[in-house]
């Protein structure tokens, strides 16, 4: 059965929409399953874990107080026929099962009160437990002094609040019972609210089930339809496919060769090019290098201007020495005549140092500065003699070096102008050489620019080959592409064909 909503919907909107129900009612199973057994256990450990033990430990309180009773009027019936073996142990008795009366009472009401209604009860038991134990304790003390004393006390008022203590015992334990039930049965109703819930979401996950399986047995009639025509395309595209790519590869071919061509003249361009350039570079070089040559000959050549000028230099100072020389010999003459005049000197000193010793005692000033003069005339001639000495040894060696200096300018004269005249030479013969260089150097320029040209045009024809060699890689890879597409194509008609049909029909290629 089909929903007439989706009679004009895709096959995957038909099938999401059904796995979508079918799954909301198992989540919706599982939720609700999860939620009524998690209730259901509350109720389960309610009733185990709460209103068995409350009834269990009634039950305790009502052993514990039946045997104190009992006991209690065994004590005082012992009395009464004057049965004193035992008493003993029967106190010993009555005060063991009061206190566990008491624990057991304490241990209900600090761990088995479920609400302030089983509080109250507890409160009536507690409170009736009180009396009733105070009323035995009289009993007992008024039994030891006079035992009918006892048991009248007894009939009158222990037996009544032993009664009252029972009730309350019993009240506690019904109530612990009827909650202990009702748990039970809200949790005996829920479990078949769910056993009848799972059954509904069972059968509706049965129709759900009856709906995908309708739809799918619609639609397998076309989709095998489709999947054949799928199928028929995928062989006509898988052989456009391949002769497209027989048809890249021979182009690829065809523009690798031209490639390999292109590249080994475009290398072949590039190395002549090389050639050129280092021709011009060298050219460049040695038009540099005679144009320095050419400059270093005519500073050279100034250089031996300035040469010969020194020479001239030093024969004018020859010509200052000779006037030293005569200057030497002057002072020479002046220093004879000092040598003259120092000797007269000495002579009038001794002449006067005569006369004072004939003055006697007026002229022994006198004589003292005679003997001073002619000490002074004495030094002085010497020193005068030692000048004339070295003037004449001085005079001498100014003579030598003026020949010597004669002779050295006149060498250096006559070399500077011999290379004076070579320098001459070397320049007019380096300028010839620098205008042929310079011829070279304009003629390897304009072979450079023409390279130049060849190489930038080989450079375009290079890139358009590359271009065209990246398209018909392009081209080769889509046509690939094509083929592994088309087989992908083929292998995924046939994989829906396997999942319809169970098998895949054979297709000739």
């Amino acid at each position: 059965m089909e929903f007439s909503l989706m009679e004009n919907k895709s096959l995957a909107f038909k099938l999401n929409t059904s796995f979508l129900i079918l799954l909301i009612f198992i989540l919706t199973c599982a939720v609700y399953s999860i939620l009524m057994n998690n209730k259901t256990q509350g109720y389960a450990d309610d009733v185990a874990n709460n209103w068995f033990p409350s009834v269990n430990s009634t039950a305790n309180l009502s052993n514990e107080m039946t045997r104190y009773s009992r006991r209690e009027v065994l004590v005082i019936a012992s009395y009464l026929g004057n049965k004193t073996e035992g008493i003993k142990t029967d106190f010993e008795n009555l005060t063991t099962w009061k206190k566990n009366f008491e624990n057991l009472l304490e241990n209900h009401k600090k761990n088995l009160v479920s609400g302030p209604d089983e509080k109250a009860i507890l409160d009536e038991v507690e409170k009736a437990w009180k009396i009733y134990s105070d009323f035995v304790e009289q009993d007992l003390t008024l039994v030891k002094q006079k035992p009918i004393l006892g048991l009248e006390h007894y009939q009158k008022n222990t037996k009544g609040a032993a009664l009252l203590v029972s009730t309350a015992i019993d009240k506690l334990t019904k109530y612990n019972y009827e909650n202990g039930v009702l748990s039970s049965t809200k949790g005996n109703s829920l479990t078949a609210i769910t056993n009848i819930t799972m059954a509904s979401i069972v059968i509706a996950s049965i129709l759900v089930s009856l709906v995908i399986f309708t739809i799918i047995r619609k639609s397998t009639g076309s989709i095998s339809s489709a999947v054949n025509n799928l199928k028929t395309q995928s062989v006509s595209t898988s052989k456009i496919a391949g002769d497209l790519k027989a048809g890249s590869q021979s182009l690829s071919d065809s523009v690798a060769e031209q490639a390999a061509s292109i590249h080994e003249t475009s290398a072949a361009i590039n190395e002549i090019t090389s050639m050129v350039n280092r021709t011009a570079e060298n050219a460049k070089e040695s038009t540099n290098v005679a144009k320095s040559a050419s400059d270093k000959a005519e500073e050279g050549q100034s250089t031996m201007k300035r040469l010969v000028q020194a020479m001239e230099t030093i024969q004018e100072s020859n010509a200052q020495l000779q006037n030293i020389a005569g200057i030497i010999n002057q002072i020479n003459t002046k220093t004879a005549v000092i040598n003259d005049i120092v000797s007269k000197t000495e002579l009038l000193s001794l002449n006067a140092s005569i006369e004072s010793a004939r003055a006697g005692e007026y002229g022994k000033g006198f004589a003292v500065v005679a003997e001073e003069v002619g000490n002074l005339a004495k030094i002085s001639g010497k020193s005068a003699h030692e000048i004339q000495e070295l003037i004449t040894a001085s005079q001498e060696q100014v003579n030598q070096i003026l020949n010597i200096t004669k002779e050295r300018v006149a060498d250096g004269k006559r070399v500077t102008t011999e290379a004076q005249e070579s320098f001459l030479h070397i320049s007019e013969d380096i300028s010839n050489m620098s205008n042929v260089i310079q011829q070279i150097s304009e003629a390897t320029r304009e072979q450079e620019i023409g390279v130049r040209q060849i190489s930038t045009a080989m450079s375009q024809i290079d890139r358009a080959t590359q271009n065209s060699q990246v398209s018909v890689n392009t081209t080769s890879e889509s046509s690939n592409n094509l083929v592994e597409q088309s087989n992908k194509l083929d292998a995924t008609a046939r994989d829906i064909e396997i999942l319809i049909n169970g098998k895949a029909s054979p297709v000739s290629h």
